[in-house]
């Protein structure tokens, strides 16, 4: 190819000239056609200067409308490698490029991506604030969501107060404000914006409620475990062995086991090892270490150490009670081919003797003991099912109708006998309806009566911190939503390049969906 253009312009005093000093040959790189590369040659002149004082001599024709001073690619070539980088990344682009006749190295795409101008983006009415993570537990950034366009607009380093407070300030005309519960946040905010409405985020309220009442059952584990034990139904299947006289023979082999365990009358009895850990993890909470250096510290596992941090006091666990049973064996053998088969008349006896059990106890021991024809089966109890906090606490957030069958007579018999836990319950419940209808009017008669609950009183002081967020997140029809779902897009750009990509490469590529992506 030659360049037909016969004049040239000085690129220091912008003054034209036809008086040609040489040739030169550039080779360019186009679109691939068919799978297969194209390189253009392109023969272009070099003209002198006709001003004597210019200190430019001698200058080359350039092609500005195909390509840039010195690239070796045509523009196009470049747009088009420029957002397989910015979609795919470095190697991942490059595989893609060879597939398709582009040649060129993850390096090379990493500095097309580098090059990559910044956007420019207008300053948002409604802005939308949240923190993501670099490295879990530790390094964090905050991404900055344009609400009205669904669009990221700016990734700031970490997520500190004063950054986001600078970053306001530089962006005036911000009106409403969506954010997570943090309190740097609003401060922020409320600094650099004083007259920007601010919305909490609605799920960041749920879950805040959520772990309210998880911390409060867990200062209720004796009452949960009672509940459990008392709505644990016997089985309906037991086979019942009838005879008309018992012999000696019928009767199973005397046991030689350990007794079997006391489970109702488990005493909650803490160990010294455990009550030294939870000292010492409470410790380093009001130093202000995390969960993760304070597990890694201690050699605890992490889920351990996160529950001691909830507890306000230390939860013992409960310590098997050995039963005396097999004491009064014989004698329970005795009575029974004396044709006494009724657990609660043998229960009586031996209790008088001495025995430190119960009658479930008792009932599972006589279970294989056979029956006379007249003398009805008594079947065992079923042992009572063990419930997290969490799992109690996710069926109470949960209207009676839609409570698991197998759990109805467990929650009917906790909310029933528990004054508390039902409390907690019913406020719960409303504050869900609350949110749900978009009833912010209810907020202060709520928070009154809340407050009173020994459970949720720590939640209703955080909310009347941030009252006007709050009240504006029940009633708005804004939220942090949609922040959420772009954190979560950086989360899988940060993963496509396992974590290493530097602040500027993620920012670039995160907010590349503004200038590449779909039309929304």
């Amino acid at each position: 190819m030659i360049a037909t253009d016969a004049v040239g312009t000085c690129p220091l005093c912008q003054t034209p000239t036809n008086r040609v000093h040489s040739f030169y040959q550039r080779t360019l790189a186009d679109l691939p056609m068919s799978g297969k590369r194209i390189k253009l040659q392109v023969r272009l002149r070099k003209f002198f200067c006709p001003l004597a004082d210019c200190p430019r001599k001698v200058f080359a024709q350039l092609c500005h409308s195909v390509c840039k001073p010195y690239a070796r690619r045509l523009t196009r070539a470049d747009q088009q490698i420029q957002t397989i980088g910015l979609q795919a990344g470095a190697k991942p682009g490059a595989r893609l490029c060879h597939t398709i006749g582009q040649s060129v190295s993850a390096s090379t795409l990493l500095r097309v991506i580098r090059k990559t101008p910044r956007p420019v983006m207008e300053t948002p009415k409604r802005l939308g604030v949240d923190d993501f993570a670099f490295k879990k537990g530790r390094n964090y950034g905050t991404i900055l969501i344009d609400l009205d366009g669904h669009k990221p607009i700016d990734l700031l380093p970490d997520r500190d107060g004063k950054t986001l407070e600078n970053w306001l300030w530089e962006h005036p005309g911000i009106e409403l404000v969506t954010r997570d519960r943090s309190s740097v946040y609003a401060s922020a905010i409320a600094t650099a914006c004083p007259d920007a409405v601010q919305v909490a985020d609605r799920w960041h309220l749920l879950k805040n409620l959520s772990e309210a009442v998880e911390r409060f059952l867990d200062t209720q584990r004796p009452a949960i475990q009672e509940a459990a034990l008392a709505s644990a139904q016997p089985s309906d299947n037991q086979d019942v062995t009838t005879v008309e006289a018992l012999t000696e023979t019928d009767l199973p082999q005397p046991t030689t086991e350990r007794p079997v365990l006391s489970s109702t009358q488990d005493q909650p009895i803490p160990t010294e090892k455990r009550y030294a850990v939870y000292q010492r993890t409470k410790e380093l909470q009001r130093e202000g270490h995390g969960i993760r250096a304070v597990a890694r510290h201690l050699g605890t596992a992490r889920n351990t150490i996160k529950q001691y941090f909830r507890q306000d006091q230390f939860v013992p666990r409960p310590k098997p009670k050995r039963s005396n049973l097999l004491t009064y064996e014989a004698y329970l053998r005795k009575r029974w081919l004396e044709g006494e088969t009724n657990v609660k008349v043998l229960l009586e006896e031996i209790k008088a003797q001495g025995y430190n059990g119960e009658y479930t106890i008792l009932t599972t021991f006589l279970a294989d003991y056979p029956r006379l024809a007249q003398v009805p089966a008594l079947p065992p109890a079923q042992k009572g099912v063990r419930y997290s906090s969490r799992q109690v606490s996710r069926f109470l957030g949960q209207p009676e109708c839609d409570w698991p069958e197998r759990e109805r007579a467990f929650l009917g018999q906790l909310v029933g006998q528990n004054e508390a836990i039902r409390q907690v319950r019913d406020l719960s419940l409303r504050f869900k309806v609350m949110i749900k209808d978009k009833k912010p009017d209810d907020l202060a008669q709520w928070c009154q009566e809340a407050s009173a609950s020994a459970g949720l009183s720590n939640f209703v002081k955080g909310l009347r911190q941030d009252y006007a967020a709050v009240e504006q997140a029940i009633g708005s029809v804004w939220s942090n939503g949609q922040t959420e779902g772009q954190v979560n897009r950086l989360k899988t750009l940060k993963r496509q390049m396992y974590g290493k990509a530097s602040f500027d490469l993620l920012r670039i590529r995160v907010l590349a969906r503004t200038r590449t992506g779909p039309p929304n």
